[in-house]
Parts: structure tokens; C-alpha cells; sequence
């Protein structure tokens, strides 16, 4: 099972003018389904869509991550093997918003979410 996505607060204590969280370059590849980005430290990451589809910051992929579990889930097949990217675009100058293949599109990710995310995963590794 996956770590929980940091909170969003917690990601905001670097200051959007640090090189670590700007990104040199953002390569969003619908047909290997990543998003590649080339931080300005000279640090690069590569995200899986689905790993990200699992840390959507949006308050309604929050609160359903939050919500009890149940104690007998129905099973059912794993609808995010179907969910694609199907488009990306930047939000200002500090995110990018993904629209998916079942029509969510509210969750913005901020370019220190997504180095929080890189950080995480390279002191795990």
C-alpha cells in the first residue's frame, strides 16, 4: 500500500522561490501515462499518473481517503486501471491541473506538493 500524500500544509513551508520546488521543465506524457519534471536544483522526478491519481489534493479525494474504511468492502474491479490522463494544463505559475479519463479535474497540484512528493519518495528509496 502507498504512504499517504503529505498534507498540504505541510508542503507549504518552502517558499515558492526556492530552486527545489521550481521546475525546470514539465514533460507530461499521455501515451506512457508520467508526468516528468526537471527541477531548477537539478533534481528530476518521474510520476505515474495513477500514483498521483492517488494523492489527488482536491478536498473530495482528501475526504474519501479520510473516510472509515469499511469493515466488509464490496469487492469490485480496480476502476483506476482504466482512469488515463487525458490532458494537462499549467494553473498560473505554480501547478499543474490534470483532466482524467472519468471527468475529474478539480485537483490542483502545486509544484511544492509535487517535490514533496519527490522528496518522500527518495528518502524511502
Amino acid at each position: 500500500m502507498d504512504p499517504p500524500a503529505p498534507h498540504p500544509a505541510e508542503h507549504s513551508r518552502r517558499p515558492a522561490s526556492d530552486p527545489a520546488v521550481s521546475p525546470a521543465s514539465l514533460k507530461v506524457r499521455l501515451k506512457e501515462q508520467k508526468l516528468r519534471v526537471e527541477w531548477k536544483d537539478g533534481q528530476t522526478s518521474e510520476f505515474d499518473f495513477l500514483w498521483l491519481r492517488r494523492r489527488c489534493p482536491c478536498a473530495t479525494c482528501v475526504t474519501e481517503r479520510q473516510a472509515p474504511k469499511p469493515l466488509l468492502p464490496i469487492l469490485k474491479a480496480d476502476p483506476s486501471r482504466e482512469i488515463r490522463v487525458e490532458g494537462a494544463q499549467p494553473v498560473g505559475h505554480y501547478a499543474i491541473q490534470f483532466t482524467w479519463s472519468d471527468g475529474h479535474n478539480s485537483g490542483i497540484f502545486d509544484f511544492r506538493f509535487l517535490r514533496a512528493l519527490h522528496d518522500e519518495r527518495s528518502q524511502s528509496t
